[in-house]
């Protein structure tokens, strides 16, 4: 059975059950977090890809942005906590967000460090927006994304500094929990068992880490730049320990190549 099988908007208007709009440029840790939620769980899922926001687009999911996930007649879901707890409402091959408060509360805080605003994610963005902007679309994104970009991510000169601090914040609180989740015993961050914060972690430490043509093939050439530049920024931060967790969960759940 095909998990993810990717159609067109009309396809995915039509159907029932779980349909997605994703980010087909690039591997964003939003989208590529999302479709790992519902890979590992193993449920199906009709997935539309977005090269950029169209009318057509815009007009099915009700915002300029993706992921958005649908289910049968819900509204769609454009949030990242929405989108977990929607996976895990639809059970699957096994649990994502732990059962019990105290750690469910803990998991979705650290993903909120990672996707949330101001967190990981969008420090990272910031940062290859700066970097296009600043060189006139030499480095970072082409100048065309980034201007796009700027205003819609309240994108300003001297931001630059703060988020290459949160940036450098957010990776060691990462590599201190894998450090304790290690000195505990653990294969996880959490425990025994994955939970989707492993899955957010991994696909958000892609920018960051770098990605190869051979791991991401599909990812278009213009937009590489913003992810060498990014590297190159604070790649540097990124220990080597939470690099090598990084690549054990794409080996272990995501699989190779990312496929956009």
């Amino acid at each position: 059975m095909e998990l993810q099988t990717f159609v067109d908007i009309d396809t995915a208007r039509a159907a029932r059950g779980v349909r997605m709009a994703v980010a087909s440029a690039l591997p964003s840790p939003w989208s590529e977090a999302t479709k790992a939620l519902f890979r590992v769980k193993e449920i199906p899922a009709l997935v539309v890809r977005s090269l950029r926001p169209t009318p057509e687009l815009e007009a099915w999911t009700k915002v300029n942005n993706v992921p958005v996930v649908f289910f049968d007649d819900d509204a769609p879901r454009s949030s990242w906590a929405a989108i977990v707890a929607l996976a895990e409402r639809l059970g699957g091959r096994l649990p994502l967000v732990p059962a019990a408060p105290d750690a469910r509360a803990r998991m979705f805080g650290l993903i909120h460090e990672l996707a949330g605003e101001d967190g990981l994610g969008w420090c990272s963005r910031l940062l290859m927006i700066d970097g296009g902007i600043r060189s006139d679309g030499r480095e970072g994104f082409p100048l065309p994304v980034a201007r796009r970009l700027a205003p819609k991510y309240s994108y300003a000169a001297e931001c630059a500094v703060l988020a290459r601090a949160r940036i450098a914040e957010g990776l060691a609180l990462f590599d201190r929990l894998l450090a304790d989740a290690r000195a505990a015993g653990h294969r996880y961050l959490l425990g025994g068992a994955p939970t989707a914060l492993d899955l957010y972690v991994a696909t958000f430490l892609t920018p960051i880490a770098g990605v190869s043509d051979t791991e991401c093939p599909g990812m278009l050439a213009p937009v590489r730049p913003a992810f060498t530049h990014l590297a190159r920024e604070v790649g540097g931060l990124l220990s080597p320990a939470l690099a090598a967790y990084r690549r054990f969960v794409f080996d272990e759940h995501l699989g190779w190549p990312i496929v956009l």
